[in-house]
């Protein structure tokens, strides 16, 4: 780890993501304590406000493809923060007269409006963020980066929510929803100090169609003997975390009791699990680097949640999501390190706008069941759990088998 913190242009760009993921996990605790305080159903809201940041991705992951090939990586980062900062003031703005008591009640719609709006920044940022990272390091260092990256994103993730919980019931919503905007001009101070050469970009002298860019892309993923097994890997982890984040928030508050600041206490068991998870595969064994390692990943989440379904004990569901947290905070450190190494420079940025839509799609639809389905609005969040965990286990065994088929 000390080769890659030596790099300053790497340190930089780690430094601006735990700015983003501070300032994004006491945004969502502050929202959440909005919807507490004022009445509204958290478990609705919250899937509402998950369903709005992730459409974009999937509506415009076809542009995000073609256009990610020919931009700089360093300037779309950099432009995506100051968007972003400037609407998370507007989405604040919005909120005060009912944060004041000057309204008994104020339509949500402008909130979603701008959650959207930072779901659309984050369908070019996100995989040009993923991408410009072999940019920054040697190829060696690509495992080691990504595992800083997701240390550091679990723990500050899980930090920040416990603190925004605090935060957001004590000092006030309109704090915990402002330091976002805070931490995206931070990002965006650092990301400018980033010192390096122009990458390579498909723009040739020959002009061609996006849609014919596009469909170059989605060939390319689709003939490439490993990426397109670990794509459609992410996206089973992205619907399993889709519905755990609506369903955990109903669960915590409706099963075991907690209120705001005990929901984000409880999720800081899952950064002591992303600690043991993380510190496990970064010793870099050999079974680290086995083609099986994400699938057996995915049944420990499964038996994790069938467990966490049966408890109503909030010290016996913190050893279940210590477990979650182990296996979230890992799975894209391997699938992430792999693609990165494995895509050739050029293609990087569409394979990861690929990897984006396909995960965008999946947890679309799992926020959608939680405000859009009767069934699952009626159902107890510890029975979602179970069949959660057991769908989850029948998916790990058949997507293993088709890879193993697809390599052959």
């Amino acid at each position: 780890m000390k080769t890659v913190l030596a790099n300053i242009n790497f340190r930089r760009l780690w430094i601006s993501q735990i700015a983003l993921a501070l300032g994004d996990a006491l945004m969502q605790m502050g929202l959440l304590e909005l919807f507490r305080v004022h009445g509204y159903d958290e478990r609705a809201e919250t899937a509402k406000i998950f369903f709005a940041v992730s459409l974009p991705a999937l509506v415009l992951g076809p542009v995000a493809m073609v256009y990610l090939g020919r931009w700089q990586r360093r300037t779309v980062l950099m432009i995506s923060d100051g968007l972003r900062a400037v609407v998370v003031v507007g989405i604040v703005m919005w909120l005060l007269p009912l944060l004041a008591g000057r309204v008994d009640q104020q339509s949500l719609l402008m909130v979603y409006l701008g959650i959207g709006a930072i779901g659309v920044v984050a369908t070019f940022y996100l995989p040009a963020r993923s991408a410009l990272l072999p940019n920054l390091v040697e190829p060696a260092q690509l495992m080691k980066a990504n595992t800083l990256f997701a240390t550091s994103m679990a723990i500050v993730t899980v930090g920040g929510r416990a603190l925004g919980g605090f935060v957001a019931e004590h000092a006030g919503v309109p704090w915990a929803v402002s330091a976002n905007a805070l931490m995206y001009l931070v990002s965006v101070g650092l990301l400018a100090r980033i010192q390096m050469n122009p990458h390579a970009t498909t723009v040739t002298e020959t002009k061609v169609g996006g849609w014919s860019e596009f469909k170059t892309g989605l060939a390319y993923l689709w003939e490439h003997p490993t990426a397109m097994p670990l794509v459609m890997v992410s996206a089973v982890f992205a619907f399993l975390l889709g519905l755990l984040v609506v369903v955990f928030v109903g669960y915590a508050m409706d099963t075991l009791g907690l209120r705001t600041g005990g929901v984000g206490y409880l999720v800081a068991a899952a950064g002591i699990g992303a600690g043991i998870g993380i510190g496990l595969l970064g010793q870099g064994k050999p079974w680290t680097k086995s083609d099986w390692l994400p699938f057996a990943q995915l049944l420990l989440a499964a038996g994790a949640l069938v467990a966490l379904s049966f408890t109503t004990n909030v010290w016996r569901a913190a050893l279940a999501v210590v477990v979650l947290g182990a296996v979230a905070s890992t799975v894209m450190i391997y699938i992430d390190a792999k693609l990165q190494a494995q895509i050739e420079d050029v293609r990087r940025g569409a394979v990861f706008a690929a990897r984006g839509m396909l995960n965008s799609l999946t947890m679309l639809i799992a926020f959608w069941l939680q405000f859009g389905s009767a069934t699952f609005k009626r159902t107890p969040p510890p029975t979602v759990l179970f069949w959660l965990g057991i769908s989850a286990g029948v998916v790990a065994v058949v997507m293993l088998v088709l890879s193993r088929r697809k390599r052959s």
